[in-house]
């Protein structure tokens, strides 16, 4: 039952990753009622169910799966169509801990800080060395599914302050 369950939230993650903090809220509270049904457990919380199942939230997994899309750009395993959606940087200006993708300049940040073009290269740049530097795409997915960020740059892990905003 658990595969079924995870093959319809794994369905396009990268199209509806963008959504509002609402949705994501919805999303969360969905795949938990998920793993609650799977596991017969309706007392315990949402992180007790995650380290039940072995995996992460929702949000989560579709960052690693930019992360696993931004290595196959990386690795010309991409196709054109999303390859052509990240620029990348000139051979010889790439230096070591130094991204490989051009961040898009944000004029305004609804506009350009809301899409795939420049979340990527920023997932990109917090992904660990060692993940990095690995060989096949196939060793790449497997590390990164064992990844999770702390310090995600996308506005839904961004927290709330009162008075402030968004941080």
């Amino acid at each position: 039952m658990n595969s079924v369950l995870n093959a319809q939230f794994n369905d396009c993650p990268l199209v509806w990753m963008l959504h509002s903090r609402c949705n994501n809220n919805k999303i969360k509270h969905l795949h938990e009622r998920c793993l609650k049904l799977t596991y017969c457990d309706k007392t315990s919380s949402y992180e007790e169910l995650l380290e039940k199942d072995g995996s992460v939230s929702i949000h989560h997994r579709n960052i690693q799966s930019l992360a696993i899309e931004m290595c196959k750009v990386k690795n010309e395993l991409a196709p054109t169509i999303t390859a052509n959606l990240f620029s990348t940087m000139p051979e010889n200006l790439i230096i070591r801990n130094y991204s490989n993708f051009r961040i898009p300049f944000a004029r305004t940040v609804y506009n350009v800080t809301e899409n795939i073009s420049y979340l990527g290269p920023k997932i990109w740049d917090i992904v660990p060395i060692e993940f990095k530097s690995l060989e096949s795409l196939n060793s790449f997915k497997k590390s990164i599914r064992k990844w999770t960020t702390n310090n995600c740059p996308c506005r839904l892990c961004k927290r709330y302050l009162d008075g402030v905003g968004f941080l």
